[in-house]
């Protein structure tokens, strides 16, 4: 018994009717009422996770270490990176305030990890000596 869904082609409208195809087979619910946010369900978590742990693994076996950096990205990192953040910068979440105050910069939701990364990059490699630099994260960007 599998699961029956209309056949269309994914040529003319492929994020549509990749979402659609997530939806039906319950890996994603879209409902959620923040656009780009949608409910990883059951399913479509366990999936995830499995597909998650292949690539750490694989990364882990080739000598790379994962890390976490920080979700927040200031406004200054962000305009360092103008070129590269050019074709999603209208999609950036700013946040301005921290309780009742203004922040006197703006922090964007991590839209790319490169802005964050570069930086620190900068400060932990500082010859050859210290190459190769082997790290990756795994983290969701917010457009």
């Amino acid at each position: 018994m599998g699961l029956l869904v209309e056949r269309r082609s994914w040529r003319n409208n492929f994020s549509e009717w990749f979402h659609d195809m997530l939806s039906k087979a319950e890996i994603v619910d879209y409902r959620y009422p923040v656009k780009g946010c949608g409910v990883w369900l059951p399913y479509g978590f366990k999936l995830r996770e499995k597909i998650l742990g292949l690539i750490r693994r694989l990364l882990d076996e080739s000598g790379h270490q994962e890390v976490l950096f920080p979700l927040l990205i200031t406004e200054g990192m962000l305009t360092k990176e103008a070129e590269h953040v050019e074709s999603f910068s209208q999609q950036v979440f700013w946040v301005t305030r921290a309780g009742g105050d203004i922040l006197t910069e703006k922090l964007a939701l991590r839209p790319t990890s490169e802005t964050a990364i570069a930086p620190m990059l900068k400060l932990w490699i500082r010859s050859h000596v210290d190459l190769p630099k082997r790290i990756y994260q795994v983290v969701s960007t917010f457009r």
